[in-house]
């Protein structure tokens, strides 16, 4: 089983701050950048444009979640590998803005929005896999603290059941790692872990080390 690709969110308020998020190197250490919801909305799409420019090479997600159809094109046209979708988003939009994206050779992740049981069940899953979304976004429910328990993982393996590629998020850290080893990640997202440490780009590299260890 490969190691799951390790991603990271570019939450930031400005260009200068995201650029300061992958300084020391670390933008060439992952393997996924995420040009994030707020960089988008402060800086435009142009934000993507510059990442895609600056890190060619790498997969990069525009995540600024789609909820209606016309918006796809503008934001897909940044380049990215893919973009996010709004998980309450009607099953007609789901169905366009998929089929946008595989015109370019692009996909598109689904975010699980809210808790389970409140904004989405399995029987949306089940509908979402009908219409071709293969990519499942899940982060931990918003009630959630401290590490990572065997109860998500165990919510985790199910999405991957399912035959959904999944990415894994909420809090992951170094220590986390462990829990959600076997697990046939896409890809696990370490924000504050990776941007907090001292030196980002070495902690990038200690993560990743690890996921080769666990999942080898």
């Amino acid at each position: 089983m490969n190691e799951p690709y390790l991603q990271i969110a570019l939450d930031n308020e400005s260009l200068e701050d995201a650029f300061h998020t992958l300084r020391g190197g670390l933008g060439n250490e992952v393997d996924i950048i995420e040009v994030g919801t707020m960089l988008i909305l402060v800086e435009g799409m142009r934000a993507v444009r510059i990442m895609r420019s600056c890190y060619p090479e790498k997969i990069m997600v525009a995540d600024f979640p789609l909820s209606v159809t016309h918006f796809g094109p503008k934001v897909l046209a940044a380049g990215t590998q893919f973009v996010t979708m709004f998980s309450p988003a009607r099953r007609e939009v789901k169905e366009a803005v998929l089929a946008q994206a595989k015109a370019g050779g692009q996909d598109v992740q689904i975010e699980l929005y809210g808790d389970y049981g409140e904004s989405w069940d399995f029987d949306d899953l089940r509908e979402w896999k009908e219409i071709g979304i293969k990519q499942i976004i899940y982060g931990r429910p918003s009630t959630a603290s401290g590490p990572w328990t065997a109860q998500d993982v165990e919510f985790v393996r199910k999405l991957c059941d399912m035959g959904f590629e999944v990415t894994a998020t909420g809090g992951i850290t170094y220590d986390d790692l462990e829990v959600l080893a076997g697990l046939p990640l896409y890809a696990v997202i370490c924000g504050r872990s990776i941007r907090n440490a001292e030196n980002p780009a070495a902690e990038a590299r200690r993560i990743k080390a690890r996921l080769k260890e666990l999942w080898s």
